[in-house]
């Protein structure tokens, strides 16, 4: 069992540089390929109109004269109506259709990256600012109106009220961390790149 407090090891990064590594997300490089396949696709519906030469070769015997000889003979379709404009259409569309899929796609991994970044800040600012002083003046505090309540010096109510206090002020600290924690999992696993904003430091 790992006991110890988790210690925040850095800033988090400008979000243009988490941006940058979005690219590697496997949602957006599968539509590498799929782009691929549809500029093959149009590629191909474009040279379909050119002539298809097709080449025949036979051999013939002549009885009459005993003679043999091979022929040969060639044919060119010559698109000259259809060429093949519907195809080169339909392949564009395709393309443009997987444009705006990827397009769509980016948006919205973008939108979920900016919204786990903003949590991320603000999760790390909530928790320095908890460490840096309420969550010590809390106990401080609590154990000072302790102490005066053994003597006599402060009410039950003034006692619950410091206690109330400092757990509200520990509930908030594990709030923060839990937020910061799922946000630096969700960023990872968009951009596949470890943050490293995090370690666990023991007790001794």
């Amino acid at each position: 069992r790992a006991v110890g407090e988790l210690v925040l090891t850095g800033s988090p990064p400008p979000f243009r540089t988490i941006m940058a590594t979005l690219d590697n997300n496997p949602q957006l490089i599968r539509w590498t390929a799929v782009r691929a396949q549809r500029d093959a696709e149009i590629i191909a519906a474009r040279l379909k109109p050119f002539p298809d030469v097709r080449l025949t070769a036979g051999w013939r015997h002549y009885r009459d004269t005993n003679d043999n000889a091979v022929r040969l003979g060639f044919s060119v379709s010559i698109p000259v109506f259809d060429q093949n404009r519907g195809g080169v259409i339909e392949a564009q569309e395709a393309r443009a259709k997987v444009d705006a899929e990827q397009a769509a796609a980016r948006a919205a991994l973008t939108l979920t990256l900016g919204r786990a970044y903003e949590t991320l800040v603000g999760s790390a600012n909530e928790i320095k600012l908890l460490r840096g002083s309420a969550l010590e003046n809390s106990r401080r505090a609590l154990e000072a109106i302790e102490s005066g309540y053994a003597q006599g010096r402060f009410t039950l109510l003034e006692l619950l009220d410091a206690q109330a206090t400092a757990t509200q002020a520990a509930l908030r600290e594990m709030e923060a961390l839990i937020n910061y924690h799922t946000s630096i999992a969700v960023l990872e696993g968009l951009t596949g790149v470890p943050l490293g904003l995090v370690r666990r430091e023991r007790n001794r």
